[in-house]
């Protein structure tokens, strides 16, 4: 997970928010609720996100839009009563796969302060103030570990260690250590271990953690 700087706001929803909230909030029946809710899908909206989040998930950093069309996640859950008038709020709204958005993950869960949360929010956090990124060189693995509790919760929520993603992550960085070797004497070599580290990048948080142990690349 990397800090993610919030584009602005698509006018479709700067114009449509409050009369689409108070449409949601005053539906009477099922159906009004769904077609009311149903708004925020909107396709500028999607694009927005697509286009802030570089086509990645917000919270596992793996790139959605190539196989998928990804998941307008609410942060803060439209399912949740406390919650509900944030449906349509840009601020509440992030690109994410359907594994971290998924019932086996954070779905509709929002852990707060009781309970160690609120979870990371990579667009007002500094996700490496909770979240450390290590590559084991025994084990060939790439772990997300933390450093609050708040990172924790987070790993939890978002499964940022689940087994099929910690596989694949493995690979991409094993490779990228194998490039930040070959950049000390290669210059097409440093030029792609730099660019590994831009926010278009999967998992620029593992990449910047090698760079950082790498200081003369």
């Amino acid at each position: 997970m990397i800090r993610v700087w919030r584009g602005s706001e698509p006018t479709i929803l700067a114009r449509k928010k409050a009369a689409w909230t108070a449409a949601l909030l005053n539906a009477t029946t099922k159906d009004q609720e769904r077609r009311a809710e149903s708004k925020y899908q909107h396709r500028a909206i999607k694009e927005a996100l697509v286009k802030m989040f570089h086509g990645k998930c917000a919270y596992c950093e793996s790139k959605i839009v190539h196989i998928d069309y990804g998941h307008i996640e609410h942060f803060r859950p439209k399912s949740r009563g406390q919650f509900r008038s944030l449906t349509f709020d840009w601020n509440n709204l992030f690109l994410a796969c359907a594994k971290c958005n998924g019932p086996e993950y954070k779905a509709n869960y929002f852990p707060e302060e009781d309970a160690g949360g609120p979870p990371i929010n990579p667009c007002d956090d500094s996700p490496d103030e909770h979240l450390a990124f290590f590559f084991d060189l025994q084990s060939r693995v790439a772990t997300v570990s933390y450093k609050t509790e708040r990172g924790r919760i987070s790993i939890e929520l978002f499964g940022l260690n689940r087994q099929e993603l910690r596989t694949h992550r493995s690979r991409m960085i094993e490779k990228l250590l194998a490039l930040s070797r070959m950049a000390e004497v290669d210059q097409e070599a440093t030029a792609l271990f730099h660019q590994s580290q831009n926010d278009e990048e999967e998992y620029a948080a593992f990449s910047r953690e090698l760079a950082r142990k790498r200081p003369a690349l």
